[in-house]
């Protein structure tokens, strides 16, 4: 029996809980009247987040600058590093490579790399929902990657913070899909503009590479968000100028060839950057040691190569400033070009966390500085001064990587207050632009990313979706085929007791050679009284047809098929010999049943904790019915789900594979021809019995 004062003590605790949901229904109750003043309730949601953003920033800065102090000492980063002993020089970078990686992959593998790309594969892929936890570890982490030295920016990380609080705020109130991604534009635009003291680029940037849409209702709200970061940055730091350039006069008319020249080279530099960022990535992702030993090692070698050319460490402001005075010779300008390449491809290659915008101001600045100074020492009398063309080769730089050639010039345009130097900047930007584009094959260095996990940025959640659905899945055997020797009246007679939507004609070996439809056998008689009887399907095939491999991706197919206004389209094999056809009705019907498990299943797992490596989870969805998630046992590993046949052995579905590649985390519709990994987590469903029997499989 139960003490007086236990009793006491359940009493005012279950009344303490009482009164706090009492609260929080309250609260809530307040938050959805004012949702349903739509307008009104978009434009203080986005006034919030331009708050939380500028606060965040102010917050992250303070935080880079505690670790550094910390670590370097008072003091400009690349005058104390330089004052700094060898073995710190070497240690700190190593110390910070180390702990950055462990840190990341054991709390929140979507924090390591840019922060960037995983914003646009949230709204792209995933309908805006991030995960609150990216705030703090993605914040912590960056801050400590680039006060102990790595090569990053802190742009990338704020937008994914910024992003992170938008998507909690549009789940927080249950928004619809396209209002979520506004939410998660604003927060971008309001850490870009706190960030760069930027409001109008921060907005542009939201629109054109997070959320692609300059449409009004997204708009507004993003500049709100964008105009209240800025506020309070420049509240907490003051209005001034990131950058105090040269004074800048267009010298000559024909000075415009040279900043063309500029694009150029900047164009086919950006390429060299990107694919040495991804190289770099595979080369570490390779190799099969623990994170922490690849920071180590990374970290390592950054402060090696830091003994000798410190102004690779860090953001490098400093020496970016110094090349906008004109103050850094040819040889050093181009040396830290490659030097600052390699150093940003090292950090992102071991695991550090933060941007990539910031390396390509500081290359740029470089590479246009270089470029600048051969340029005014050949034509002084036409040309501007070196620092000219380093402010414009910071621009060209960021829209040749980026290729958001508007962002690229506003932010300059802001971080300057320079407006003279507005025309090389735009005709700089949009040469660079295309060449990279050209190099990189209309990738740029966030959509790359995603594209080598297989995310297509552009066609997005459909795409995506579409190309889990398999030819061989949908392809029908039973066909009609024709002779191309038969004739006309032959195939008319063939076609009032078929059902078909095509019918495939063969040559005499057999391969396929035309295609007859429906809508253009009914072209050809309305223009024809009657058919001679010489005529054979041969004279009036489509012999300009397409036709699919059991390879193409689905989605090709469907493109196909709409090109050519086709029902259905034929599968052939190597030697075009025809081995079926698909219908567009059986491709629209899989996808429409895919989306909808896939959206379920997201919905339910979105719902529950991630799971630790010994232990499952499940919960009673229905009365007997049993939702769960657990780590794939050991002896489905390496099979394949057909084999594995698990609702027929164990009763229970598999709705959803989510797989791990210990950085990043990607939910997979299950295939019958999947086969499961190590580090697969299963969700399943099925009766309570089933459930717990699959749970104890080891």
């Amino acid at each position: 029996m139960s003490s007086p004062l236990n009793t006491q003590r359940i009493t005012k605790l279950r009344k303490r809980l009482k009164h706090r949901r009492a609260r929080y229904i309250w609260l809530q109750n307040v938050l959805f009247k004012i949702k349903s003043f739509d307008q009104l309730f978009v434009i203080i949601v986005a006034m919030l987040i331009g708050v939380f953003a500028g606060i965040i920033s102010a917050g992250f800065r303070t935080l880079i600058d505690f670790f550094r102090h910390s670590l370097w000492g008072e003091g400009a980063l690349i005058h104390v590093v330089m004052a700094t002993p060898i073995y710190l020089k070497i240690g700190i970078p190593a110390l910070g490579g180390a702990l950055v990686a462990w840190l990341v992959q054991r709390l929140a593998p979507e924090a390591k790399g840019h922060g960037v790309p995983e914003v646009m594969n949230a709204v792209a892929t995933q309908n805006g929902f991030i995960r609150m936890r990216v705030v703090i570890i993605k914040a912590f982490a960056s801050a400590l990657s680039i006060a102990t030295g790595a090569s990053v920016g802190r742009e990338g990380p704020i937008v994914q913070i910024g992003s992170a609080f938008g998507s909690t705020v549009g789940q927080l109130f249950q928004v619809s899909i396209r209002r979520m991604k506004t939410f998660i534009g604003c927060g971008a635009a309001a850490g870009i503009a706190a960030t760069f003291n930027a409001p109008i680029a921060g907005a542009i940037f939201a629109s054109e590479v997070i959320l692609g849409d300059f449409s009004a209702a997204a708009i507004g709200p993003i500049i709100i968000a964008s105009v209240f970061g800025t506020v309070v940055s420049r509240a907490m730091y003051g209005d001034f100028p990131a950058f105090v350039p040269p004074t800048y006069t267009l010298h000559s008319p024909i000075e415009i060839i040279f900043y063309i020249i500029l694009g150029l080279v900047t164009g086919v530099v950006a390429w060299l950057f990107v694919r040495s960022l991804y190289k770099t990535e595979d080369v570490f992702d390779a190799w099969q040691a623990p994170v922490a030993l690849k920071g180590l090692l990374g970290g390592t070698l950054l402060g090696v190569v830091a003994v000798y050319i410190p102004q690779i460490l860090g953001v490098g402001y400093e020496t970016m400033e110094s090349v906008l005075s004109g103050n850094l010779a040819f040889g050093i300008a181009v040396g830290l070009v490659l030097a600052k390449i390699f150093a940003t491809s090292l950090s992102m290659g071991f695991g550090a966390s933060g941007g990539v915008f910031a390396p390509s101001l500081f290359i740029g600045s470089m590479l246009g500085g270089a470029t600048g100074s051969i340029i005014h020492s050949l034509f002084p009398e036409i040309t501007a001064s070196s620092g000219a063309y380093a402010l414009v080769g910071m621009a060209a730089m960021v829209a040749a990587t980026t290729h958001a050639p508007v962002t690229a010039v506003l932010i300059i345009f802001e971080m300057t207050t320079e407006y003279t130097v507005i025309l090389p900047l735009m005709i700089t930007s949009i040469i660079a632009m295309v060449i990279s584009s050209k190099l990189l094959k209309g990738s740029n260095i966030y959509t790359l990313k995603l594209q080598r996990r297989g995310i297509d940025i552009y066609g997005g959640k459909d795409i995506n979706v579409l190309d889990q659905i398999s030819v061989k899945t949908l392809k029908k055997k039973i066909i009609d085929t024709i002779p191309e020797s038969m004739t006309l009246k032959g195939l008319l007679e063939k076609m009032s007791v078929s059902s078909a939507s095509n019918f495939y004609v063969k040559d005499d070996s057999g391969q396929l050679c035309g295609i007859i439809t429906h809508s253009a056998m009914r072209r050809y008689l309305n223009h024809h009284e009657e058919i001679p009887d010489e005529v054979l399907v041969a004279d009036m095939m489509n012999q300009n047809f397409e036709s699919i491999t059991n390879e193409t991706p689905i989605h090709l197919v469907l493109r196909k098929m709409i090109e050519m206004d086709l029902e259905a389209i034929p599968v052939v094999d190597e030697d075009r010999l025809i081995d079926g056809e698909v219908e567009r009705t059986s491709i629209v019907h899989q996808y429409q049943e895919l989306l909808i498990h896939s959206e379920s299943a997201k919905a339910m797992a979105h719902s529950m904790k991630f799971v630790q490596k010994q232990y499952h989870e499940k919960s009673e969805v229905i009365p007997g019915f049993f939702l769960a998630r657990i780590n794939a046992p050991s002896t489905f590993v390496n099979q394949s789900l057909r084999s594995l046949n698990v609702r027929q052995a164990y009763g229970v579905d598999i709705l959803l594979i989510r797989r791990s590649d210990g950085t990043t985390e990607k939910d997979i519709i299950p295939d019958v021809n999947e086969e499961l990994q190590l580090t697969d987590q299963l969700l399943i469903f099925g009766e309570q019995a089933r459930v717990e029997s699959l749970c104890n499989t080891p």
